[in-house]
Formats: structure tokens, C-alpha cells, sequence
């Protein structure tokens, strides 16, 4: 995001005509703003935004006076926001993601060879389709900026219904409503285990493999829909495994699998590209519906940016 703000500083700069608001209040300066609260110090933030840290911290000066009131409480060691800082920093974040987009599509109007696009997803990119689809994609349009986000799928939607992305990649169903839906690839299961696991001697593992085992799951995406296809897997029927739960992401989780010896946990075959020492991936079998799931893609077909025209382009003639 960091990085971002300052492109977009770059982009406000050459705007010769601004609302005269905007012209007053100086929108470059709101943004060095959010930069210098982040770092914590005008120092900093003036080396990552390449200009003068008195010239920075003149004009922060200037718009304080403009406004009334202080924005930072300068100590010997930086900078802390004030209470008003706090609130201002608060809605310009909120306003960050619709005024970048506004900027990006002044200039890429009508092209997908440049601006930004942003994807939400909360599977990983070590390996699989959606990495090779995402370096194709930026082979291809290498002055596109690509942001992603790995957050909840209900987290994921609400950002992609508020314009906060263009478009989001999820395993299984999806309500799209008035979304537009493109089904992509499938991906396989993996059972994640210690080495020393008896598991580990076989080439593959059924779900009746897994009833006598405990088996660690996170709070997190994709978590619970593992959790859901292991339920489904084993028709919640017979012996059935023990459950463990953590609020740990899904890497964190691989880890412990290294260190709780006989715990094992469910994983997407994307995540099989992270290596774990102690830690070994096998293949989950089985003739049932939840082997392989199938990925989709969800936007908005309101979202005229031409990068995600460009990408969409590119995901239906690949895959």
C-alpha cells in the first residue's frame, strides 16, 4: 500500500487542473501525510517519498494551519498522531482505494497495458495455476501494478461490492448475486504431516485414512472449507478424527503439523510449494464430489477497468 501511495503522489503531481478544493488543500500533501504516520517520522518518510524532510515538514505545517488543528505530536523520536490525526487518517484510508482507482483510470482509460489491478484471494501463491495465470499476466502487461489481497471470503466479497477490488479467486461456491462468475481451474487437497507419520509411507491418503487421526484446522480462510470437505468426505458417518482448532494462518499451521508429531492438517495443492522442514505433503484421494474443487473467479460487470478486461481476457483463453 505504501508503495502505491507513492505512485499515486506521482500521478497527482501532474494533474494541471484540480478541484478547487483539491488545489487548496493539496492532495499530494494528504497522501505524503498518511506516509509520514505510517513511518512514524518525517525523516523516513521524506527518504521513501524522495524530497526534503523540511520541505515535509513545511508543508504539514502549512495545511495544519490551514485547518486549525495539529495533526501530529512531534517527539525526539518521530512523530504520533493526535486524536484529530487519528480521525483523519481514518477517512482518508477509507477514501485511499476510490481516489487511487479514480487517478489510475484517468489515465488508462480506453488501455489494459497500464494501471492497476487488484485481487483478492486467501489461497496461496507458492504454486498451481493462479501463480502461473498471475506471471503470465505479468509478463504480458508488466506496467500493470498488481495488488493483492489475502483476506476472509466474507471479507473478500464485501471488499469486492465496495469497489475495493476488482476481482476476487475462491475455491468451491460463491454467491456472485449481481456479480459475474467465471469458473476456472480445479485444485486438489493435500494432507500435510510430520515425516515420521505412518501416513507418510503411502503414495496417497483416503478419507477413511484420516478418521483415527487428529487433525488441526485454522479459524481462518480456508480453514472452515476444509474443514467442511472433510465433514462431506467422511459423510459424517463411523469413526470420525479429532479436531483441533487455532487461530493461526494457514502457513503457521503447516508448522505446527512439524512440531505436534501426530497431528496432521488439510491443505490446498497451491500451498504444496511451501516447504516446512519436518514436514511432508501426500495427495488426498477419493470418488467423492469434494475431490477436486473448483476454483472461481467473481466481479462485478459494472468494473470497466481494462486491466481486469485485459486479465479476464487472459483467464479464458488459458484456462
Amino acid at each position: 500500500m505504501r508503495t502505491t501511495r507513492v505512485a499515486v503522489l506521482a500521478l497527482a503531481a501532474n494533474q494541471k487542473t484540480r478541484p478547487s478544493m483539491i488545489r487548496n488543500i493539496e492532495l499530494d500533501t494528504l497522501f505524503q501525510i498518511l506516509i509520514v504516520a505510517e513511518q512514524g517520522s518525517f525523516h523516513k518518510a521524506a527518504s521513501l517519498l524522495g524530497v526534503k524532510t523540511s520541505t515535509l515538514s513545511r508543508r504539514i505545517q502549512e495545511l495544519e494551519a490551514r485547518i486549525g488543528v495539529s495533526l501530529f505530536q512531534r517527539h525526539r523520536h518521530g512523530v504520533r498522531p493526535t486524536d484529530a490525526g487519528r480521525i483523519f487518517f481514518e477517512n482518508m484510508q477509507r477514501i485511499e482505494s476510490d481516489l487511487i482507482s479514480v487517478l489510475v483510470s484517468a489515465r488508462a482509460a480506453g488501455r489494459g497495458e497500464s494501471g492497476w489491478l487488484r485481487i483478492g484471494l486467501y489461497v496461496s501463491l507458492s504454486t498451481g495455476p493462479l501463480r502461473d495465470a498471475l506471471l503470465a499476466y505479468a509478463e504480458r502487461f508488466p506496467d500493470v501494478e498488481i495488488s493483492v489481497v489475502d483476506e476472509s471470503r466474507r471479507n473478500l466479497m464485501e471488499r469486492l461490492n465496495s469497489g475495493a477490488l476488482d476481482i476476487i479467486i475462491v475455491n468451491g461456491q460463491v454467491r456472485h448475486g449481481a456479480h459475474e462468475i467465471l469458473p476456472l481451474w480445479t485444485e486438489g487437497i493435500l494432507v500435510a504431516m510430520p515425516v515420521s507419520h505412518p501416513l507418510s509411507q503411502q503414495d496417497a491418503v483416503t478419507w477413511d485414512d484420516l478418521r483415527h487421526e487428529r487433525i488441526l484446522f485454522s479459524s481462518r480462510d480456508p480453514g472452515p472449507e476444509l474443514h467442511n470437505a472433510l465433514v462431506a468426505g467422511l459423510n459424517g458417518a463411523g469413526i470420525l478424527p479429532t479436531i483441533l482448532q487455532t487461530s493461526a494462518d494457514r502457513d503457521t499451521v503447516i508448522g505446527l503439523v512439524a512440531l505436534r508429531r501426530s497431528v496432521v492438517t488439510l491443505l490446498y495443492a497451491s500451498s504444496a510449494g511451501v516447504v516446512h522442514p519436518g514436514v511432508i505433503y501426500r495427495k488426498l484421494s477419493g470418488p467423492h464430489r469434494t475431490l477436486p474443487v473448483r476454483s472461481i473467479a467473481c466481479w462485478h460487470g459494472r468494473n470497466d477497468n481494462p486491466a481486469l478486461r485485459q486479465f479476464l481476457s487472459l483467464l479464458r483463453d488459458e484456462y
